[in-house]
């Protein structure tokens, strides 16, 4: 690399690391979703374990690294989760960039300007999403340094056998399952390149590559009863929805138009390509082809909810090879085209349209200008705090509902609305039964769908569930609504949230369907929702831990609830609930003890 081009290239990883960082500082937030990550870093710090709630061990978080980094810097720097998450995630987002753009410029060794570090980073999805308290930082610096190991691997230096480098490569593929799960695509498959280059030394990379992911897996599979994070059951990430998935699509490249910028891409690796030749054209197409699949799973599985989020990575992936480009004057030009297309796209941005959360077939939002309009903050604001979330209208009295919960015993907090115009909600407790019953040993128990602001505004002696499953099994396995938004279709029906609760039945109020809970509170015991419950609730111990991947294997993979109770039970029981009987208050056992 002459002196000109290594000039360009530490010129290019600057400029690539400043973007990063203000573009991520000046839109820096904390979502709903990323404050789910802190209840489990709550939970680890104080010794409860990587469970949502005390006593139920349930993987609320997709990311398994993510929730450990935060918890080992919140564990050193004693400082607040929220503030660690945001300088974590700004951090590996600032990293990634900059080692991307590094590694792109030691691949064409040639004069560079940057280029697809621009375009990525002028999209607001990627510049709301280098914070967030999620974990796309992390994510894309995974990819950063996977594609800097596999150009080190193509092209050796410094003395550094290939060899040498493959075993760091392969142990790095490895952590792309606990990363994120899609990313084992990109980890497997390089894995299989790896081998196929390395015939004679096989079990080394094999060697390096498995132990850490296998590890964890049998933990997860005796730990939690699952395959995979509890996540993925409650999107059911193996159906299909390609429909979905294109209006998806379209809704992050139609309003940028990045379809034109993309055929930009397009054309300027095709010619740069021409070059390549061995496993540098390997591991472009690696890169491509594995970018390209991930698409194409982005819309099978119908998108996401949030705008652009869920092709936020594959683009990165897929822009890898043209982080930089070299210097010709017709490069030179396209590159210019394309700098001021990112300086009108930042400047234009797209401020939140409230209008927009409406009901349209797509529910695709902006999340954080949604939050910034729902939790009354200036426009280009954003909640950053757990408490910010408070301004929002479903958290109205929620201190003072809390308190008062806790002070009476109470079963179950609800939330509840007035019926002026405009209706005004409010949290109310449920008074707790006096029977014996095992379903006393649950503390006070609330519902929301938007899991992160209850449980990060509430103590760890609070059970927090939602009702789309990200943290409740019940309605993970409950059928998905057709017409439900993609992520959060499967929803938990209010006489199975009583249910699970110690709610004193008589106590409900006239037009809560009692029958109903009635059967489902049954329904608990009965032989197969009796075996999920107890797969996260009963004590660990070698037995239960045995039991879990076994359930892993079989009923943990399929498992689907039908929401009428009344399938579950015979005729006996229900002609006993019918006469008023709450015969799920006894039976096979559903709620252990948990620590106080």
């Amino acid at each position: 690399m002459t002196h000109n081009a290594r000039l360009s290239l530490i010129a290019s990883t600057v400029v690539a690391g400043v973007f990063a960082f203000w573009g991520g500082w000046t839109r820096r937030w904390i979502s709903d979703d990323g404050l789910i990550v802190l209840r489990t870093v709550r939970n680890i710090l104080a010794g409860n374990g990587p469970v949502f709630n005390v006593g139920e061990r349930v993987e609320a978080n997709t990311s398994t690294l993510w929730q450990y980094a935060i918890t080992a810097a919140a564990w050193v720097t004693g400082a607040r989760l929220e503030t660690v998450a945001m300088w974590l995630a700004l951090g590996f987002t600032v990293a990634a960039c900059a080692v991307a753009t590094w590694a792109t410029g030691r691949f064409w060794a040639d004069t560079v300007l940057p280029f697809g570090v621009i375009i990525y980073l002028a999209l607001p999805p990627a510049r709301d999403f280098a914070t967030s308290g999620l974990e796309w930082g992390l994510s894309i610096f995974w990819f950063a340094v996977w594609w800097a190991l596999l150009v080190r691997w193509a092209r050796p230096v410094g003395g550094v056998q290939s060899t040498q480098v493959g075993y760091f490569l392969a142990f790095w593929s490895g952590l792309s399952w606990l990363v994120r799960p899609e990313l084992a695509l990109y980890g497997g498959v390089t894995g299989i390149v790896l081998l196929a280059a390395s015939p004679g030394k096989w079990w080394r990379i094999l060697l390096v590559a498995i132990p850490v992911p296998a590890a964890y897996q049998i933990f997860r599979m005796g730990y939690y009863g699952l395959l995979t994070p509890h996540t993925a059951v409650a999107k059911s990430a193996s159906d299909s929805a390609w429909g979905q998935g294109f209006v998806y699509l379209w809704d992050f490249v139609g309003p940028y138009a990045l379809w034109l910028v993309i055929a930009a891409v397009l054309a300027i690796g095709i010619v740069l390509m021409r070059g390549a030749h061995g496993r540098e054209r390997t591991i472009v197409l690696l890169t491509l082809g594995c970018g390209v699949v991930h698409v194409l799973y982005v819309l099978r599985v119908g998108g996401d909810f949030m705008h652009g989020r869920m092709l936020l990575l594959p683009l990165f992936a897929l822009l890898l090879p043209v982080m930089v480009v070299p210097l010709t004057r017709r490069i030179g030009a396209v590159v210019l085209v394309v700098a001021l297309w990112a300086g009108a796209i930042v400047a234009k941005s797209h401020p939140y349209d409230p209008d927009s959360l409406a009901p349209d077939g797509t529910w695709i939002v902006d999340e954080r200008g949604f939050w910034a309009w729902a939790t009354k903050h200036e426009p280009g604001d954003a909640p950053k705090y757990a408490e910010d979330f408070l301004a929002w209208e479903l958290m109205s009295n929620w201190p003072q509902a809390l308190e008062e919960s806790h002070r009476l015993n109470a079963a179950q907090m609800e939330i509840g609305q007035t019926d002026e115009e405009p209706a005004t909600f409010f949290w109310y407790p449920r008074p707790r039964t006096q029977a014996q019953t095992d379903l006393n040993n649950h503390p006070l128990s609330l519902y929301l769908l938007n899991l992160g602001m209850t449980s990060m505004n509430s103590g760890l002696d609070t059970r927090v569930l939602d009702t789309v499953g990200l943290a409740t099994p019940l309605a993970a396995r409950m059928p998905r609504d057709p017409e439900g938004r993609i992520g959060h279709d499967k929803w938990l029906p209010f006489t199975w949230q009583i249910a699970d609760t110690a709610v004193d039945v008589d106590a409900l109020p006239e037009g809560v369907d009692k029958q109903g809970v009635l059967q489902a509170r049954a329904a608990l015991r009965t032989p197969e929702i009796q075996e999920l419950l107890a797969s996260s609730r009963e004590p660990m111990s070698p037995g239960r831990f045995a039991k879990n991947i076994a359930f892993a294997l079989s009923g943990g993979r399929s498992l689907q609830l039908d929401d009428d109770p009344a399938t579950y039970l015979d005729e006996e029981t229900l002609s006993r609930i019918k006469a008023g009987e709450d015969v799920g208050l006894h039976g096979p056992q559903i709620a252990w003890p948990t620590p106080r």
